[in-house]
This record gives structure tokens, sequence and C-alpha cells, in this order.
């Protein structure tokens, strides 16, 4: 997960956090003693991506998984 928390905020996107778990707190305040290399940011960014929405209805949440066009 750290990995996934550092290539965002090397991209530049502001990240919000949340967990009761100390452990899992510190390891995400770690992201900020260590960087991706310009290879590694290479090779994730080529990873497909997708995006999950939740809507929520009086007929209950539904999920929706989105396949994110990296040239859009």
């Amino acid at each position: 997960m750290q990995i996934a928390l550092r290539w965002v905020y090397q991209q530049g996107v502001s990240l919000i956090t949340k967990s009761f778990n100390k452990e899992r707190i510190n390891q995400n305040i770690d992201i900020f003693g260590w960087s991706l290399t310009e290879e590694e940011l290479d090779e994730i960014s080529r990873l497909p991506q997708q995006k999950t929405i939740t809507f929520a209805s009086i007929m209950g949440p539904h999920d929706v998984v989105l396949q994110i066009d990296a040239g859009l």
C-alpha cells in the first residue's frame, strides 16, 4: 500500500489516509522518507487502472468499476 501512496504523492496529488491501526499509521507516515525512481514511476504509470465508484440510492449501494483510459 505504501508504494501506491508514494506513487500518488509523487504525482503531486494530496493524500488523505485513514487508519486506527498504529502500525499502519506509522507506515503511511514513512512514505515521506523515501522516493520511487523515475523508472519505477513510469512502470507503475503503465499499469492498467480501474476506478470504483459507489452510488448510494434507496435501493442500496451499487459498486461500478470503470476502466480509465490513460489517453483521457
